[in-house]
């Protein structure tokens, strides 16, 4: 799969925000950086995905519906151990522990520099 540059897409990132802007400007900064990223407004809108496994998954633990959480659990149980940065906004008493236990890759709190997502998602894809 080639875009119209020639250059092959980078690793595909799912986006799971329902902050419509910044859902959008994630979005923006990741595919500057040469990522492919499939935005979802949920953990439901995720599970009824019709493209396929995402290289890593940029997760905001607060969703409207199935939280983060949740949906970290749920895949774990599928057996599914796509990488996980979890993106919060509230300060969760034992959310990152709970996370972390879990096997996330990290955790990053907003408002977030695009340096340390940046970090974040390489680490998760290395």
């Amino acid at each position: 799969m080639h875009n119209h540059d020639g250059v092959r897409p980078g690793p595909a990132i799912a986006l799971v925000e329902d902050d419509p802007s910044l859902n959008r400007a994630t979005a923006r900064l990741l595919r500057a950086q040469g990522f492919t990223v499939d935005s979802f407004a949920s953990a439901e809108a995720f599970l009824a995905r019709e493209t396929g496994q995402p290289a890593c998954l940029l997760l905001d633990i607060d969703l409207g519906g199935m939280s983060g959480l949740c949906l970290q659990r749920l895949l774990r149980t599928q057996g599914d151990a796509t990488p996980i940065i979890f993106v919060t906004g509230g300060e969760h008493v034992g959310a990152r522990e709970l996370a972390l236990d879990m096997g996330c890759t990290g955790f990053l709190y907003k408002p977030f520099t695009a340096n340390a997502l940046l970090e974040l998602v390489l680490k998760a894809l290395s």
